[in-house]
């Protein structure tokens, strides 16, 4: 009676379990405050509230979302995080497993003999054969296992979290180099117009020099402003095709030189969005999510460390048949074994200090990002309203300088004055049209910062990767 009532505690240790080291996951893990607005304040339209679409659908371009779509799907880099997730799926299941019992199979055939006998005459010959079946099984009295399968697909979850934000960083260094290609495109126009431009004033002025009306001087200045310029061209050259090669790595393409991006123009983006609030960013960036999930993951390992102090519960068995030659009768084995540290020298309790100290390292880390999240959100607004201002402004300067070299232009034509202030108004205007293209592709790489600070939004994958490892 009394073994079948220790069985009774056995099997209800081993069903219940008794984790000493108890997790919350709905804790609060943050160790700062969450502010309740961004100091750059935004009035504009909200971003979706279930994040039904991808931030890059909302410059209206299809030339961009298609190269994104098709670099997230080729990236060399992407394939290196989905196959990290696989791995890390396959350490869970491993965990999982041991939950369970395990059953073998063990057979053999055995044959031996002895030497002749003294006589020379026999040999004395015995074969025999076994077929057995062992069950182990550790039951998870204090959590252990438990612990490690939990802390195992928590680092799923958080390795899945990874590859969605490496999909978002890949997906804005596409648009920036898309913008930026652009970008070089529009300067490449404008500064061949700039030559036609500086083409046609040198032949006035040499025709004025011809007809005596203007010195050398003046010819040399027009001269070396279109050598200058012209200058221009094969580093904006360069420029192009360095941006076009870089864009192939990004798509998992060899380097090569292909036109994938079709316009130059740079079109402005639409209205800011309003950003919500900053707790958002919790739950909407990856590397946020993936840092919270990696806090409890060290969390459980501490328990799964102060589990291993304790002694470990084994229940076991066997059915095994042997026979000579066939298999005979079976022989049943049931057993219970309890083993547990004597002595160590302090190393299973070092290993939990460990742990616990890396539960820290993570708590300060994950609060650390949350900062840094919260800098670049705030930064990325202010760059862009500045942005915004010194667009406006550049254009407004354009405008100022264009009418100053019209002016100097016609006094020139009216013999007031020498071809200096002609020569110098043009480089103005030049220099202020290149100005003009930067300042608008500054414009679109601060949105691109911008929703890289939100983390989107952009839709997460249809996979069976994601699906499974958030079951």
């Amino acid at each position: 009676m009394k073994r079948v009532q220790w069985l009774f505690c056995l099997l209800t240790c081993m069903v219940v379990g008794c984790a000493i080291h108890p997790v919350d996951e709905d804790a609060q893990l943050l160790q700062v405050d969450v502010p309740p607005r961004f100091s750059e304040s935004v009035a504009g339209a909200a971003l979706p509230a279930d994040w039904t679409s991808s931030w890059w659908e909302m410059f209206d371009d299809e030339d961009l979302n298609r190269l994104i779509e098709s670099g997230c799907a080729a990236n060399f880099e992407i394939r290196q995080f989905v196959a990290r997730v696989e791995q890390a799926a396959a350490l869970a299941r491993q965990a999982g497993a041991r939950l369970y019992p395990s059953l073998d199979f063990d057979t053999g055939y055995a044959l031996e003999w002895d030497g002749e006998t003294g006589a020379g005459e026999s040999r004395d010959v015995q074969d025999t054969s076994n077929l057995g079946f062992p069950l182990r099984w550790e039951l998870d009295v204090w959590g252990r296992l438990s612990s490690l399968r939990r802390a195992e697909k928590l680092e799923v979850q958080a390795t899945v979290e990874d590859w969605l934000g490496a999909r978002l960083l890949l997906s804005t260094a596409i648009a920036e180099t898309y913008f930026e290609i652009q970008e070089q495109r529009r300067q490449l126009d404008v500064i061949r117009e700039q030559i036609k431009t500086n083409e046609t004033l040198l032949k006035l002025t040499s025709l004025r020099f011809g007809q005596g009306q203007s010195s050398i001087v003046d010819v040399l200045q027009q001269r070396e402003q279109l050598e200058a310029t012209l200058a221009r061209v094969p580093l904006t050259e360069a420029r192009i095709g360095q941006l076009e090669y870089s864009l192939n790595v990004l798509l998992g393409r060899p380097a090569a030189k292909e036109n994938y991006v079709t316009s130059s123009q740079l079109v402005r983006p639409s209205p800011l969005p309003s950003v919500g609030i900053p707790a958002l960013l919790l739950t909407r960036r990856p590397d946020l999510r993936a840092a919270q999930k990696r806090v409890l993951a060290f969390d459980y390992d501490v328990g799964v460390a102060v589990a291993e102090q304790l002694p470990t519960l084994t229940l076991g068995g066997s059915v095994d048949w042997t026979g000579d030659p066939g298999f005979g009768d079976a022989v049943t084995t049931i057993f219970a074994g309890l083993a547990g540290p004597v002595f160590d020298a302090g190393e299973r309790r070092s290993e939990v200090a460990f742990r616990k100290a890396r539960l820290e390292e993570a708590l300060a880390g994950y609060s650390d990002r949350f900062l840094t999240a919260l800098f670049e959100v705030e930064a990325a607004l202010l760059e862009e309203r500045k942005s915004v201002e010194q667009l406006v402004l550049v254009e407004q300067q354009l405008v100022t300088a264009q009418r100053l070299l019209t002016e100097a232009r016609n006094r020139f034509s009216q013999g007031l004055t020498d071809y200096l202030p002609v020569v110098t108004s043009l480089a103005i205007v030049q220099n202020l049209e290149r100005s003009v293209v930067s300042s608008r592709r500054t414009v679109l790489s601060a949105r691109v910062g911008l929703h890289r600070a939100l983390g989107g939004p952009i839709i997460n994958p249809d996979s069976p990767v994601v699906a499974s490892s958030f079951k």
